[in-house]
């Protein structure tokens, strides 16, 4: 029993050192060099003003609406948004 406890507290202080070590390397790097800063990972998620639609903020449409930068899941929703803004 003793011997478990041993190995688990060993294990436990392996795991944390290595842990450690890695974002060390990781907080090393300069800006633009982290292997996961812009992929889809990082993507934002926004909803489409038009149709409801969640989509990642660096494929949407941006338009500029009442000096407000709004993104669109489409170009065509888009045109609705602005024929429904104009038939008000």
């Amino acid at each position: 029993m003793v011997r478990l406890l041993v190995f688990a507290i060993l294990v436990w202080g392996v795991y944390h050192f290595v842990k450690k070590l890695i974002r060390a390397y990781f907080d090393s790097m300069g800006p633009g060099q982290h292997p996961r800063q812009g992929t889809d990972l990082d993507a934002e998620m926004i909803q489409d003003p038009q149709c409801g639609a969640y989509f990642m903020k660096q494929k949407g449409v941006k338009k500029v609406v009442d000096g407000k930068v709004v993104y669109f899941c489409s170009q065509q929703c888009y045109e609705r948004y602005r024929q429904r803004r104009s038939g008000k």
